[in-house]
């Protein structure tokens, strides 16, 4: 696990030099020290416009020098992942085509090195691949091996994907063109939703800084104009204008840095959130959820809130009484609640891993028209919010081969139309009905693509969900800020005027 910094880490030149070297770049030691520089140059700006007084604006000089490191260190980061991207594109692509061509693994890597630019790591990983499975291997899988090498470098499941393929159609043989058919598609869908998802947080981070510095010239505007028209009315030699105006502007700088951070990402990966455990007890809690148990809860829950709200009605506490009724209102209906949020959250993960199960059937059905062996096989890599599902549909196939039944029980409590439909294709290729198995599993990858393209969506959309809220966080802290100086605004007239 990467080990989280402290907040004065990048004070270090060196620090900030060590930390982008390590995506390949030099920087020097004196652009760091020009950025410090920039920075307190800021600092002084900011505080000579806001009437800051000294200690104020080194608070402000010392947390910007503490925060901007990491934006230059983002700038790197966004290039270096740009670049993964754009080369795990290029190797998925070519690689795929060139096997199809010739289906040997060294062929494919060899003319996929000539295309792959000079300047590019992965052609220096294809390098050390092909020499590794001509000449330095001493095992017997050196196949494997070597494609492990390009593996661990670009950690993309993708990348796994199409060295399976090329590994099960070197040892084993099998309609590989179909299976390529598949991945390409797939490649294709990743390459336009990832494309999409980069120009929407490009937008999203212009957008949260242009409200970064709308607000800045509103809470500019209020002080400013009191000034002017009011000279009398003096609320800048104030504290706590002071201190809200530094807080102001140190939430404005994390705010900026966080959407900065949100922009800047693992372009490769779109796994979920939760590890393998947490995703099987979440599938298991909403399978298992007992109802009538978690009532109990909510009822005994409630009775404690409606208790706690009647004392205080008994001592005239009034809006005390009203929201400890509410929350008792609120723990009545946890259990329902509780289950919603849960299993609209396991539906999320099934959306997102499906496709990529079906996909494996699919490469699996290649080789195999046996739908039950190609399930069991699946289990071996499947996602871990699938396999207890997967182990039931295996058992009940076993018990009822001819039956429909378990194809379509298969996360039917989920609702989800899209698994339904697959896994009546499914059930039509493993009785040899409804036609050609290869049509059939045609219109299953034709289908999967598609499947693949809203859970691509599905996924970036919740990281675009979490820049949005950094836009908004901007009108939180800007009316905040609002609020303290006009409040100081009355004060000081009124204080005028009596006195």
């Amino acid at each position: 696990m990467k080990k989280k910094q402290s907040f004065l880490y990048y004070l270090n030149p060196k620090n900030v030099s060590a930390a982008i070297e390590k995506y390949g770049y030099t920087y020097r030691i004196r652009n760091t020290v020009l950025v410090y520089v920039l920075v307190l140059a800021c600092s002084w700006a900011g505080g000579f416009v806001f009437r800051l007084s000294l200690p104020y604006i080194c608070v402000i000089a010392v947390c910007g020098m503490a925060m901007m490191p990491k934006v230059v260190i983002n700038s790197y980061k966004n290039m270096y992942e740009q670049k993964r991207f754009s080369d795990v594109n290029i190797y998925i692509e070519q690689v795929l085509y060139s096997f199809k061509k010739m289906p040997k693994i060294i062929t494919a890597l060899q003319d996929t090195q000539k295309i792959v630019p000079k300047d590019s790591p992965m052609r220096q990983v294809l390098r050390e691949a092909v020499q590794y499975i001509l000449y330095d291997y001493s095992e017997e899988n050196s196949l494997e091996e070597g494609l492990k090498r390009i593996e661990e470098k670009y950690q993309c499941q993708r990348i796994k994907d199409v060295h399976a393929l090329m590994l099960k159609t070197e040892k084993i043989g099998g309609d590989y063109e179909s299976s390529v058919k598949i991945l390409l598609s797939s490649r294709a869908v990743w390459e336009t939703e990832t494309c999409k998802f980069q120009k929407e947080c490009k937008n999203r981070q212009r957008m949260v800084n242009i409200a970064l510095l709308l607000v800045s010239s509103v809470c500019l505007f209020t002080p400013v104009i009191i000034t002017k028209y009011a000279p009398m009315v003096d609320i800048m030699s104030s504290r706590v204008y002071k201190f809200g105006t530094v807080c102001l502007i140190l939430a404005s700088m994390r705010t900026y840095l966080k959407a900065d951070g949100m922009a800047s990402v693992n372009w490769l990966r779109n796994e979920s959130a939760l590890s393998q455990e947490e995703q099987i007890e979440l599938y298991r809690k909403v399978k298992n959820y007992d109802f009538s148990k978690e009532k109990k809860k909510s009822l005994a829950y409630g009775c404690v809130g409606f208790s706690i709200g009647l004392g205080f009605f008994f001592f005239n506490w009034k809006y005390l009484a009203a929201a400890a009724m509410a929350v008792g209102i609120f723990l009545f209906n946890q259990h329902s609640l509780g289950y919603r949020l849960a299993k609209n959250r396991c539906v999320e993960e099934i959306t997102k891993a499906f496709p990529q199960w079906l996909m494996e059937i699919s490469l699996l059905l290649q080789v195999s028209e046996n739908v039950n062996a190609a399930i069991a096989k699946s289990l071996e890599d499947a996602p871990a919010i699938l396999s207890d599902s997967l182990k039931v549909i295996q058992e009940e196939i076993m018990e009822q081969p001819e039956s429909n039944e378990p194809y379509m029980n298969f996360m039917k409590e989920f609702g989800i139309l899209e698994i339904q439909s697959a896994m009546g294709m499914l059930y039509s290729i493993s009785t040899g009905r409804g036609g050609d198995a290869e049509l059939q599993i045609d219109e299953i990858l034709t289908k999967n693509t598609a499947l693949l393209g809203q859970s691509e969506r599905a996924a970036n959309e919740n990281r675009l969900a979490a820049l949005y809220w950094q836009f908004l966080f901007p009108s939180i802290i800007g009316g905040g800020k609002l609020l303290v100086d006009m409040t100081l605004v009355t004060i000081a007239f009124m204080t005028s005027n009596f006195v």
